[in-house]
């Protein structure tokens, strides 16, 4: 008999990976033939843009030609094309020559106007458009062949003439040079704009794909290898009822009938020998002692628990969510701006900073009693009572007239955000056990994580192409979506029950775990000083830099979207890690000064490169912290046991919103007095010495432990 599990895991595996691959190949084919298609539209459009600017320019010289200037004492000239070309990027060079093609005058960077041409290939255009597939497809090829920047050549670009006529003869003529590079550059816009798209839905049917599988194939196969397991172990014990999903899910159902009517039938038979009168008393009392031997020899009395949740029925639900919160914060400050009016109570950059700061304030406020109404309520129902105040909250911004409005509706949203994220915390704390504790927080970050680099960089997308406030529009959508599918799938049956004592109060917590030194200093040296990376550095801080450095708002996107890109393979390795060696708080502090240490960098010369590799280094940093830093508190909570599970995670959390508060306002505050270098240098300064302090007092710790060993 092949192991319980091995086989679900073979077909889970292979099942995830063939969809993956053909999803990525998909993907791949789709943004190479939607880059072609642009590039042989965008060719015409643009040479009807030259030949519009020739004509006008044209005009405008025959006028002068026509009141009786000389086509080379035309006065203002060289002005005029130089206004002209910096209003269009697309051409290199603008000039007027006289009738024999000499330069008269000229704007941009002159080239050889002998080999004038036609950019309206019209012929290369209309046979594509309407060639057949497998014609387009030999096509693709060869013009993606071209497209390459090291086949491409950026120095040259197509020259479009027209003739100056004076009495039907030429007098003189009007040149243009298109930028091919623009050309490149507009297809590498889109190509980027594309590659974000497929990759977030590489990521969503992941998660689909995850949650499908396991669902209705690997789930069920599972239970179904179990059941069979157990029976020919001797052990026919029922469940009262049994999910049927899907054909598996059939089959499970038939096995667990099946020990329910050997037990019926076994039921039939004792009660039929112990309540009848047939056998004397003594040999009537031999046979119910064999007959109950039988019975727990074979389990044929055995009543299994009932299913109490796995961490898949809060896993989809949590990622909607967490997309449609996340669609926004590629562009939140920027938002602000857009509505900031000079006052003499907020300045503009405390005020850009300040719907980050509320948000994260109203969680860490209502974080404490979002943990105790999930003890009193559960999961389930906590979860739809959060989205009354998210979805209101991103109705306000989206009619949202000055900043004050949005400030308002942030914290509304935080309201139901808080309610929401404690809830499914929870739940998956609850279904998962002490040993795998590390790997259950590394999925509840995991989904975090897909979420925000799918929502953070669609976000910006969709803001670049239809502005900021429809996209709250689609948050709400999304965020009642992500409510039918937890009314759906959250379990009745998890067990949120606690310790019952003094510390469930939410002060009673607090200081006991005041006084547990180790969860004070992971709180304070490590938990904080994340969160006030997070929303000071990634959150605020980017976007204000990469707007510095002349970014558009889809760029900002795909730079934030590395962060979470990074996190979403390493987190899962960390985690892992964490479990074997069981070194959590010192992967903590490693990530903690790593976090620092890469903010340092940031002093000096502002670069857009220089930028890119922090984030990129910074998800690396905060993947090796973030599902050990969970688990770290956790563990040096065990140390306080009458604080319950979920106590402690509501203190974390509510711990952590405060660095997310803190973050944004010392940014900010700093950003009045210094450059963004310098600011980042600072607090970089500060998040290093934090770890250092939390690896100090872990070298102390193993030291005092080791003496009183001794």
């Amino acid at each position: 008999m092949i192991k319980a599990k091995s086989m679900a895991s073979f077909i889970n595996r292979r099942l995830i990976l063939v969809t993956v691959i053909s999803a990525l190949l998909a993907s791949v084919l789709s943004a190479l033939y939607t880059l072609v298609e642009f590039n042989f539209s965008i060719k015409p459009e643009l040479l009807k843009k030259a030949d519009a600017i020739v004509q006008v320019v044209h005009d405008d010289v025959e006028l002068a030609i026509g009141a009786g200037v000389p086509i080379d004492q035309i006065r203002g000239m060289d002005d005029y094309l130089s206004d002209t070309l910096q209003k269009y990027p697309e051409l290199t060079f603008i000039a007027v020559v006289s009738k024999n093609n000499s330069p008269l005058y000229t704007a941009g960077v002159l080239t050889d106007l002998t080999e004038t041409k036609n950019l309206l290939d019209e012929n290369k255009t209309v046979s594509y458009f309407q060639a057949s597939f497998k014609d387009r497809l030999i096509l693709i090829q060869q013009e993606l062949i071209g497209l390459l920047p090291s086949v491409a050549n950026d120095e040259g670009g197509d020259v479009y003439d027209m003739d100056i006529l004076l009495d039907e003869k030429k007098v003189g003529g009007v040149f243009v040079g298109l930028n091919s590079s623009f050309i490149r550059t507009q297809l590498a816009d889109i190509f980027f704009d594309i590659a974000i798209v497929l990759i977030a839905v590489l990521l969503v049917c992941f998660e689909v794909v995850m949650v499908v599988v396991m669902f209705y194939v690997s789930g069920p196969l599972e239970e179904s290898e179990s059941i069979l397991k157990r029976q020919m172990d001797g052990n026919f014990s029922v469940k009262a009822s049994v999910d049927a999903k899907g054909t598996i899910g059939h089959f499970v159902v038939k096995l667990n009938e099946d020990s329910k009517a050997l037990q019926g039938k076994f039921s039939r038979v004792f009660s039929k020998i112990v309540g009848g009168n047939k056998v004397e008393k003594k040999a009537g009392d031999e046979v119910q002692t064999r007959l109950q031997m039988l019975a727990e020899k074979f389990h044929l009395q055995g009543r299994l628990s009932m299913r109490n949740g796995d961490i898949l029925d809060a896993r989809i639900p949590l990622f909607v969510f967490s997309f449609a919160e996340e669609l926004q914060k590629s562009f939140m400050p920027l938002f602000v701006a857009e509505y900031y009016e000079p006052n003499q109570w907020v300045s503009r950059d405390v005020m850009l900073g300040l719907p980050i700061s509320v948000f994260m304030l109203v969680i860490a406020v209502s974080t404490p009693f979002a943990a105790k109404w999930v003890d009193r309520w559960g999961q389930k129902p906590l979860f739809l009572i959060g989205l009354i105040p998210a979805i209101a909250g991103y109705l306000g911004c989206a009619f949202a007239e000055n900043s004050t409005e949005i400030v308002i509706s942030r914290g509304i949203t935080a309201l139901g955000y808080a309610l929401i994220t404690i809830s499914c915390q929870s739940y998956i704390a609850a279904v998962v056990s002490s040993e795998n504790r590390a790997k259950g927080m590394a999925i509840f970050v995991g989904v975090l994580m897909t979420a925000t680099m799918c929502g953070t960089a669609l976000g910006a997308i969709i803001a670049d192409r239809i502005g900021y406030q429809p996209v709250f529009f689609i948050s709400a959508v999304l965020a009642t979506f992500a409510g039918f599918l937890a009314w759906r799938m959250f379990s009745g049956s998890v067990d949120v029950s606690e310790k019952k004592g003094g510390a469930n109060n939410g002060g009673g917590s607090v200081i006991l775990l005041a006084k547990n030194l180790k969860f004070v200093a992971i709180i304070l040296c490590c938990a904080i000083p994340a969160k006030i990376v997070l929303t000071g550095f990634l959150y605020f801080m980017v976007p204000l830099y990469l707007v510095s450095l002349d970014a558009s708002q889809s760029e900002i996107g795909r730079i934030m979207m590395i962060y979470s890109l990074t996190i979403i393979p390493l987190s899962p390795i960390a985690s892992s890690i964490a479990d074997k060696t069981k070194k959590m708080k010192e992967l903590v502090v490693l990530g903690t000064v790593l976090s620092g240490a890469i903010l340092i960098s940031l002093y000096g010369e502002a670069s857009f490169y220089k930028i890119l590799l922090a984030v990129a280094l910074m998800g690396i940093a905060h993947s090796i912290l973030k599902a050990p830093l969970i688990a770290s508190a956790l563990e040096a909570a065990e140390s306080t046991p009458e604080v319950g599970r979920t106590s402690v995670l509501g203190i974390l959390r509510t711990s952590e919103r405060i660095g997310s508060v803190l973050g944004p306002v010392v940014v900010a505050s700093l950003l009045a007095y210094y450059d963004y270098g310098q600011t980042m240098a600072i607090v970089g300064f500060g998040i290093l010495a934090a770890g250092l302090m939390m690896l100090i007092f872990l070298k102390r710790s193993e030291k005092e432990l080791v003496g009183a060993e001794a």
